[in-house]
């Protein structure tokens, strides 16, 4: 078996997924796709089979979520490229040891399985959507926070393809997409059964617990740099009004980054702000799950809410209720997930750069990891001790207060450590 990579990839992005036509015409607007699976198919028949049948499952959950699609389709591709380039096999012809196999090689890939970043699959030239040369199933990864001390030292940043393993995280989501598509396969009557429950009870890549539960946020000092640094760039330049709003609503309002994006389902708008008969303020937003909740605006929100709604409103006369929540600077409609990631890397930017100068040098460099997603873990955290398990919850949209109990009510690891420093023999 040869581990090096000699495929392609075979679905495209759910925005463009979504709108081509099933069957092997889906591959007309591909021709390096369509040559690969041909060309597969000369040696194993059933491979076309495989192509229609992932096409099919991918169609359907494509439905419920971008993300939902996203993750299956990353899977069940590696899975199939796997089949039928290393294992030289149809996936219904794969038995136990063919899928245990793979996820060895799933948890740890052959080094020209991996990238050296996140690249997009297709390239289009001549109106072709052609193979992206530089992309592979798997995309290794170095620490934000190196990554960011490499660039301010002028180093060249590399990432090496060696040694690279997944997480038990990850390992958890291989296993139960690779699951579901099994269940699909048998219900459709093209696999026989589905093997992965019984393999996924031996595996020694899932790890039962965690020695740490502390959960990734800003520290009290880094957020009030992070509010207090967007909120003077924004009294600056209005260019910076935007940045303001963004933190402080994913911030104060536990919110997802996708909650404030446009998606293929929802785009966020002003009038999913609304005031109940009590005169109690709310935001309605499209969550995990396709789940649909209102969450609790506090009064402290409101001056963001205005100044942001007050700078749209002077830069176009139709501004209202109807109109995007975050809007582009050029073009129509509202943002996508990348693009909100960036607009609060720029914030945590400017409170990295005046934390520095004003001698926080530690605070500083620990902001260099954070990512969009401790806004939301940092505002639940700061309210936890003062608000009702019960309303946490709803507004951060767990399907239960278990959940939100898990997460965010446990001892302090520092207090811990403190107390269990004073143990005796």
């Amino acid at each position: 078996m040869t581990k090096a990579f000699n495929a392609t990839p075979l679905f495209d992005a759910h925005k463009a997924f979504v709108r081509l036509p099933m069957g092997m015409a889906m591959l007309d607007e591909y021709p390096d796709s369509k040559q690969f699976v041909q060309s597969i198919c000369e040696t194993i028949p059933d491979a076309r089979e495989d192509f229609l049948h992932t096409q099919a499952f991918l169609r359907s959950y494509s439905r419920k979520s971008e993300a939902t699609y996203r993750g299956y389709r990353n899977e069940v591709e590696r899975l199939l490229l796997w089949a039928w380039t290393v294992a030289n096999k149809s996936v219904i012809q794969l038995k136990r040891p063919d899928l245990e196999a793979y996820f060895d090689f799933a948890h740890g890939p052959a080094p020209a399985w991996v990238g050296v970043s996140v690249q997009d699959r297709f390239k289009i030239i001549g109106g072709e959507s052609r193979q992206n040369k530089n992309w592979r199933p798997f995309a290794a990864k170095i620490a934000k926070e190196d990554r960011a001390e490499a660039v301010s030292e002028g180093q060249t940043v590399e990432t090496s393809r060696d040694g690279h393993l997944l997480s038990h995280e990850a390992m958890k989501i291989c296993y139960s997409a690779v699951s579901c598509y099994y269940d699909y396969l048998t219900d459709e009557g093209y696999a026989f059964g589905n093997p992965i429950p019984a393999i996924r009870k031996q595996s020694p890549f899932l790890i039962k617990g965690a020695t740490q539960k502390n959960i990734k946020r800003l520290s009290d000092l880094q957020w009030d740099y992070v509010l207090e640094s967007a909120q003077a760039a924004a009294d600056g330049s209005p260019d910076h009004e935007r940045t303001l709003f963004v933190i402080a609503m994913l911030k104060t309002l536990y919110l997802r980054v996708s909650e404030l994006s446009d998606r293929t389902n929802w785009q966020p708008v002003w009038k999913h702000f609304w005031q109940d008969s009590d005169g109690n303020n709310w935001l309605k937003v499209l969550g995990k799950g396709n789940k649909m909740r209102d969450i609790s605006v506090p009064n402290a929100l409101s001056p963001y809410i205005d100044r942001y709604q007050k700078y749209r409103a002077s830069l176009s006369t139709t501004f209202g209720v109807n109109s995007t929540l975050v809007s582009k600077n050029r073009g129509a409609g509202g943002m996508t997930s990348r693009q909100l990631r960036r607009i609060v890397q720029q914030a945590f930017d400017l409170a990295y750069e005046r934390m520095m100068a004003e001698g926080f040098g530690e605070e500083a460099k620990a902001l260099r990891e954070a990512t969009t997603h401790w806004l939301r873990h940092t505002g639940a955290s700061q309210d936890i001790a003062t608000r009702p398990l019960k309303h946490m919850a709803d507004d951060l949209g767990h399907a239960s207060m278990g959940t939100t109990d898990q997460v965010y009510i446990q001892s302090d690891m520092k207090e811990r450590a403190r107390s269990g420093k004073e143990r005796e023999v």
